[in-house]
């Protein structure tokens, strides 16, 4: 005879919790895991505060992640509201290319070989911060703007790249421990890939209004 299958309503009031356990934990686990994971993605997403100013970051200089996060405060004192929500968000991300780690450690260097191409892929940010070594390399992938992208030249040849110690800009003058040879560069308007978006224009645009107010201030 085949065993009896009880049903909730006959289970006595005292041992309903035990019963639903035992039979129902794995899938409550799972259900409450998916509801934490979608919660996060939509933090980090839908929900997310929109930022100001995204830097994209590729040095083989280490710069410290509470470095940057000085840097990133620092953009406070200026008027970057760019995007008019009442706060200044400023993000810099950050690629170490450590030269040495394609020999010690290959796996992580290619996945942040890969993080770097799909950040310039994107496009999403027109300021670079490089040292010399990667420099050479954006200057290779005619990633580097000159003084004619910017509505003035300010005393620069129009052709002229540019390449801006970062310790003269103002959100970075006051930030312990950065390290001397980093510069802010600026990707040209025709490496953006703009099209026809008018979004896209304006972004670009206000990026070298975030450039000149740091030049000048």
């Amino acid at each position: 005879m085949a065993d009896h299958v009880y049903k909730f309503s006959e289970i006595p009031k005292g041992q309903r919790w035990k019963f639903f356990w035992d039979y129902y934990k794995i899938p409550t686990a799972l259900i409450m895991i998916g509801v934490i994971a979608l919660i996060l993605i939509l933090q980090t997403t839908v929900f997310a505060p929109k930022k100001d100013l995204a830097i994209l970051s590729a040095t083989q200089i280490y710069v410290a992640r509470d470095t940057w996060q000085q840097a990133e405060e620092g953009f406070s004192s200026l008027p970057l509201d760019l995007n008019e929500d009442g706060r200044i968000l400023v993000e810099i991300n950050d690629n170490y290319m450590d030269s040495t780690m394609r020999e010690t450690d290959p796996q992580t260097y290619m996945v942040i070989q890969s993080k770097l191409m799909a950040s310039l892929s994107t496009a999403e940010s027109a300021l670079q911060i490089v040292d010399d070594d990667t420099y050479a390399y954006f200057e290779e992938q005619a990633l580097l703007g000159t003084y004619a992208e910017l509505p003035s030249a300010m005393g620069h040849n129009a052709d002229e790249v540019i390449k801006i110690p970062l310790k003269e800009l103002k959100p970075f003058k006051d930030v312990q421990d950065l390290p001397d040879g980093l510069f802010i560069t600026l990707r040209p308007k025709a490496a953006m890939q703009l099209g026809d978006s008018e979004k896209k224009l304006a972004d670009y645009e206000k990026q070298i209004e975030a450039l000149f107010l740091m030049i000048e201030s």
